[in-house]
């Protein structure tokens, strides 16, 4: 029995850190949003790059290639990690329950 309550206890931790992490990749995402937001520019340039339109809350900016695939990667990353992490929760509640 107590190597179940380790593989649990190992299982939980595992959620929770996924969980944090996938969160706070998410935060950073969405910094990077609030970052396009500001700093990116209103117009179209393609001496720059700047020819990949992004629609944040009705206003379009334009970013670059390597900024659009900097904030995509970010999105699914984070979601992913956070989505494995509650994946984890998930299957230990059910073995919780089971086990009871």
């Amino acid at each position: 029995m107590p190597s179940t309550q380790k593989k649990d206890r190992v299982l939980w931790l595992a959620a929770a850190a996924l969980c944090v992490a996938g969160l706070l990749g998410w935060l950073w995402a969405c910094e990077i949003w609030d970052q396009y937001y500001d700093y990116l520019p209103r117009s179209l340039n393609p001496v720059t790059g700047n020819i990949y339109p992004l629609n944040i809350h009705g206003r379009v900016v334009y970013q670059t290639l390597k900024e659009q695939s900097r904030r995509e990667n970010w999105d699914f990353w984070s979601m992913a990690v956070l989505c494995c992490g509650m994946a984890l929760g998930a299957i230990y509640e059910w073995r919780s329950r089971k086990s009871k």
